[in-house]
């Protein structure tokens, strides 16, 4: 619904509200599958990725003026998808035979490439490389270096990876409380003179 709400904050149509909602929901899935050469890509033929995605953009067309979505369960629920999505895109990179590095880079961009293509789209810089963004791409890479860490370790079992997905998502959510985020030149002291 992230990519929905924005495409209302860009007074883009129903056409690019759609639009914008279904490349969030699926981008980072089809450019993992993409990567790994898992074609075609699981939103493509898995018949209800798509739909779903297009009825959550639906109802947020719908209800726009009628009823505001609170920002902090959709925070949460991000932080949760994050999570989740990064681990399932390392262990499906490790599953194809890609090694633990490149699996954990995958990881990483299953979490957060719906949302950079969103930002794109919507004629934005993506939020994950702007300046004050709250982490997002770290806790991703970590949750994915993890994951792939425990493959290789041995220690590849359903309740590692949840523990996993649950940590990255706790780290997301503790950077949006405690305003944690990645540093840039601004925050660095170059002066030599």
């Amino acid at each position: 619904m992230s990519g929905a709400l924005q495409a209302v904050g860009r007074r883009m149509d129903v056409v690019g509200i759609c639009s914008l909602g279904v490349v969030t929901a699926v981008g980072g899935g089809i450019l993992r599958d993409l990567l790994i050469g898992a074609v075609p890509p699981a939103a493509l033929t898995d018949w209800t990725l798509v739909p779903v995605a297009l009825v959550g953009s639906l109802i947020v067309f719908w209800s726009h003026g009628r009823w505001t979505v609170p920002r902090r369960p959709m925070l949460v629920l991000d932080a949760l998808g994050l999570g989740l999505f990064c681990v399932e895109g390392t262990v499906k990179a490790l599953g194809f035979g890609l090694n633990p590095y490149a699996s954990a880079v995958v990881g990483m961009l299953t979490g957060v490439g719906g949302g950079v293509i969103r930002d794109v789209l919507a004629g934005q810089i993506p939020s994950v490389f702007r300046h004050g963004s709250r982490l997002y791409v770290i806790p991703a890479l970590a949750g994915g270096g993890i994951t792939a860490a425990l493959w290789s370790a041995g220690h590849f079992s359903l309740l590692a990876l949840l523990a996993v997905a649950a940590t990255v998502s706790a780290i997301r959510i503790a950077s949006l409380r405690f305003r944690w985020r990645a540093a840039s030149p601004r925050d660095l002291d170059l002066d030599v003179g």
